[in-house]
């Protein structure tokens, strides 16, 4: 008979984040995880769970240059779906952030702009 056993968890250790912070900002927290916490995780790990092992990764986060929050972009469905896109003119790879980022986003493809505010 068959038994499902769950093997190879997963810790993830995020630093601070800020919408206000400049890549450098990020690169600083990074190094810090880097030079200062892994070093004081992989200290823990050897001396209360010997045996268990550990790598360093990262990951690239894309940020909206009007809003700075995280990039986020409508699928081909949502770009069609009215509970989720801006209007009949939204496209695939739409920004969903911010207003700014629609604009720009409809002014370089040559889309009608949202009509923001209501008017029609």
């Amino acid at each position: 008979m068959k038994r499902t056993a769950q093997i190879n968890g997963r810790l993830t250790i995020s630093p601070p984040v800020s919408p206000y912070w400049t890549a450098d900002d990020y690169a600083h927290e990074t190094e810090a995880l880097r030079t200062q916490v892994w070093p004081a995780v992989r200290k823990l790990l050897a001396e209360e769970f010997p045996g268990f092992s550990a790598a360093f990764t990262y990951a690239d986060v894309v940020l909206c240059t009007h809003c700075c929050s995280e990039f986020e972009c409508l699928t081909a469905d949502e770009a069609t779906d009215a509970s989720t896109n801006q209007d009949e003119h939204s496209a695939e790879g739409e920004p969903a952030c911010c207003a700014k980022a629609v604009d720009e986003f409809r002014v370089e493809r040559g889309l009608p702009p949202v009509q923001w505010g209501g008017a029609a």
